[in-house]
């Protein structure tokens, strides 16, 4: 079989049943549960439970059983025009008359190549109607697996992936968010999640929205808690990102986490660099002081990692500034276990007679770029956090670089790359 030329020996075998935390599902079912009679397409494999969960909201579903086509479809993978017509042969053929309210891609289309995946919407539009919802998952890395997991929907919540043992390279090249947007361009994103709590930390989930009309074309990138990149952001030269891209490029394989908020665009951007990206939302995961409930200053569930990854480069951002020190000493304890001694940490703080209130969303325009979402501004304390502080806390990294009132900076930010000297963890 063709997939036997990108298969991944290496790859450690996963899990042969997961329960995920499922938030794309969720919002399905927010939106389906006020009305009745509508149908859904399912293009993964018949499931008892799947069927279940529609019938108690009075839809009708439909399988298409993809994940088997692609378990079997041998030479068909040797190029996208062989895979499309393999696919047009396997796919059902529905009734002009016939329209879905909601489509369940899952993990399809990070097997699909552009054409393949425009090929593949262009056939789906000719059921949908305005305002169908697309549910699909895309797998944070290079790897995924080596055909496609079967999904089956538990509750609201919750879905069970059956996933294969053996993980393998892309068969064809991976596609950014805006790329895949740019191939579906009657839909635009609804929502992004990433990294929540109970997820996979594998995958990213994505609700898009069927807009034939055009309307709404200008959202085509968005998370959970912001719909589209606003309008009023200040561009910063960011000196210490061109630093952090450039070390990644000559990282093999790296891995890199991020503090900041769930930006799909910078998880994209990224990714260009990185092998494996993960987000953390750190500041709603803090606590002022201790509690009976919660003894530490950060969340039980907060950077929570498997023992094996190690992160090559850590983005905080802004995000200390808003630390207290106990909390940061917290922070560094939990991620300790995870660094080496290459690891680099990017971080920037305020100075100057006035500073933000709290934190600034930054979105990732290129590498030397990053567009800041201004937050109201609060007269400086005389113990602001400093790169001094943080190196006090943690303690196993060094100043490895300083970008300070260089041409295209923000005024009262200094940007710093810290690193690590920890060995043997």
């Amino acid at each position: 079989m063709a997939v036997q030329g990108f298969i991944d020996n290496a790859a450690q075998d996963q899990p042969v049943e997961v329960i995920h935390r499922s938030p794309g599902i969720t919002a399905i079912y927010n939106e389906l549960k006020s009305s009745t009679h509508n149908s859904v397409l399912d293009l993964g494999s018949a499931s008892a439970a799947s069927f279940q969960f529609f019938s108690r909201l009075s839809c009708h579903i439909h399988f298409e059983s993809i994940d088997n086509f692609f378990a079997e479809c041998g030479e068909a993978w040797v190029s996208g025009e062989a895979l499309r017509a393999g696919l047009d042969e396997y796919l059902s053929a529905f009734s002009d008359t016939k329209q879905f309210d909601v489509i369940l891609a899952w993990d399809i289309f990070n097997y699909l190549d552009r054409d393949t995946l425009q090929w593949l919407i262009a056939r789906l539009n000719r059921h949908c109607r305005p305002n169908t919802l697309l549910h699909s998952i895309k797998y944070v890395g290079r790897n995924l697996p080596a055909v496609p997991r079967h999904f089956q929907i538990l509750d609201q919540y919750q879905t069970r992936m059956h996933c294969a043992g053996v993980l393998c390279s892309r068969p064809f090249a991976g596609m950014d968010t805006a790329t895949v947007l740019k191939s579906m361009r009657t839909y635009t994103m609804e929502y992004t999640y990433m990294q929540q709590e109970g997820m996979a930390q594998d995958i990213t989930e994505q609700v898009l929205r069927c807009q034939p009309d055009g309307k709404n074309n200008n959202r085509q990138i968005a998370s959970a808690e912001l719909h589209s990149m606003p309008h009023a952001t200040l561009a910063h030269r960011s000196y210490g990102l061109e630093l952090v891209c450039e070390h990644l490029q000559k990282t093999p394989a790296a891995t890199v986490l991020d503090l900041g908020g769930k930006a799909t665009r910078n998880g994209d951007f990224f990714l260009r660099y990185a092998e494996n990206f993960y987000v953390e939302d750190l500041l709603p995961s803090l606590h002022k002081s201790p509690t009976e409930t919660e003894p530490s200053l950060i969340r039980q569930h907060a950077l929570r990692f498997d023992s094996a990854v190690k992160f090559d480069v850590i983005l905080a951002w802004d995000v200390f500034n808003f630390c207290t020190s106990e909390q940061l000493s917290a922070v560094y304890e939990k991620l300790r276990s995870h660094m080496h001694e290459n690891t680099l940490v990017f971080a920037f703080f305020y100075t100057g007679a006035e500073v933000p209130e709290r934190s600034q969303k930054c979105y990732v325009q290129d590498d030397k770029t990053i567009a800041l979402l201004p937050a109201s501004k609060k007269p400086a304390a005389d113990s602001e956090f400093t790169a001094v502080s943080l190196l006090r806390i943690f303690r196993d990294f060094s100043l490895a670089n300083t970008c300070i009132m260089k041409p295209g900076m923000q005024r009262g930010i200094y940007e710093y790359l810290f690193q690590s000297r920890i060995s043997g963890v």
